[in-house]
This record gives C-alpha cells, structure tokens and sequence, in this order.
C-alpha cells in the first residue's frame, strides 16, 4: 500500500468517526426534546434507537 492510499484510508476513517459522532449528538437531543415534550423514557428509547439506560441517564442529567 502506498503512502498516498494509507493517508486516504486515514481520512475516509476520520469522516466516518465524524459522523458517526454527529448522528450521536443528534439522537441525544432528540432525546432530550422528547423528554422535555413528556414522553416515557421508552418512548424516547424507541424513537431514537438510543437504549433504555442511555435515555435514563440522559433525562437524570437534565433534572
């Protein structure tokens, strides 16, 4: 493998990691909009595909 593909790999791998994380800072404040609005915390779970726990902790560290 060349130099020039190894750093291209790099790259592609940093973009994918980035929006990885972009995806998972929208579903939390999703989350948080959806708590807000008064929805179960299983609601929220299923609409966001984000797991029951993680929307608990979610709507403890708003209060």
């Amino acid at each position: 493998m060349t130099y020039e593909m190894r750093m291209k790999d790099i790259r592609e791998e940093s973009l994918a990691e980035g929006e990885a994380k972009g995806e998972a800072k929208e579903k939390i404040a999703t989350a948080k909009r959806l708590l807000s609005m008064g929805l179960s915390v299983q609601d929220v779970a299923k609409g966001t595909s984000l797991s029951v726990e993680q929307v608990e902790k979610i709507k403890a560290e708003s209060e």
